[in-house]
This record gives C-alpha cells, structure tokens and sequence, in this order.
C-alpha cells in the first residue's frame, strides 16, 4: 500500500502482476525493462533531459538495478534499501538512499559514517516542520521532490519524511518522534 497504492487499489494489482513476472519470467522481465529505458532515452535525448530509473519502486531487488546500470552507464538509476551496506553497492550512475526502519538503526549509522543519505520518517504533521537534525545529522525535506540522486551526498544527510497514511499510526518505532530528534 505504499505511495499512491493506499488510494488507488489497481497499482497493487499491477505490483502483483509485475511480481508474479519477475519470479515465472525473470529474463522476459529484464527484457521489457531494457526495451523500457532503451525508449527512455530516446525521449530523454529529444526533450535534452537526463533519463532517471528507479527500479526499486517497493521491493529492494539491487542486482536488477546493478546490472541495468551498468548496461546503460548514461542512465542516472536510484534506489532507496534496507539492506546493509549500501556503500558497497552504489556506482556512478546508481544512487542509494539507505532507509531507516525499527530494526536498522545501527546499520543506519553505519550508512551515515560512509557518506550516505538515510531516509527517516518523522511524526510530523503536514503542517509542520520537519527537525533540523537527527541524531547529530542535518536534516533535508525528502517530500520536496523523490529525486534522491540530486540531495547532496557523501556527506551523510538526513532525508526526513512526514509519516503519512499507515505509518501515522506506527508504534514501533519506524516512525521517529520529530520532537525527540
């Protein structure tokens, strides 16, 4: 349900169906992904964009994302993850966010202190300012834009978002409590 699942109930049919794909039909599925961004930048290049892909909407499928990055180096890909050690896995062209969850936090800190950006929920209501630090860290407002690859990095931020649908009412401790940060 995350994203705009939680309000339009045929995007979960549609990750259902692509999860169903992916595990019958795994080559047929990196197929049609390398048809996809292969069409992506051919319209990147008429519009004189750069073509961004992140691969890993909801899962956290990382050698899906390695692979096609690698395949197409001018293709700007980025994930969030809650596997460890993500430092390990970015490249020049694949940005990752690590995301912070009621079981990580070490691996959280061990994010930050190699340069990377670590996504935080807060318990911020929309009306309301996100903290300007976490935990020593400085915090940026990740709801401003998903482009997580344009944040500085390297220099481990914070990128805070307010908790919203189901995570609002979260008590075990994905949600950060704003005040306490």
């Amino acid at each position: 349900t995350a994203g705009r699942a939680a309000f339009i109930p045929m995007i979960i049919t549609a990750r259902i169906r692509k999860t169903v794909w992916l595990h019958n039909d795994r080559e047929g599925f990196i197929n049609q992904l390398r048809a996809d961004i292969t069409a992506l930048i051919r319209r990147a290049k008429r519009l004189h964009l750069t073509p961004a892909v992140r691969i890993n909407g909801t899962s956290d499928v990382p050698q899906i994302a390695l692979l096609l990055a690698g395949e197409f180096p001018t293709v700007q890909f980025y994930d969030y993850t809650k596997i460890p050690r993500p430092w390990q896995r970015t490249r020049d062209n694949y940005h990752i966010t690590f995301s912070l969850s009621e079981s990580n936090f070490q691996d959280a800190i061990d994010a930050l202190q190699h340069g990377l950006n670590v996504a935080v929920v807060f318990n911020t209501k929309k009306s309301e300012a996100l903290p300007d630090m976490w935990r020593g860290f400085h915090v940026i407002d990740g709801d401003s834009h998903d482009l997580r690859f344009l944040d500085a990095h390297r220099i481990g931020l914070i990128v805070g978002l307010k908790a919203k649908g189901r995570a609002k009412k979260d008590s075990h401790g994905f949600v950060q409590i704003a005040k306490l940060a």
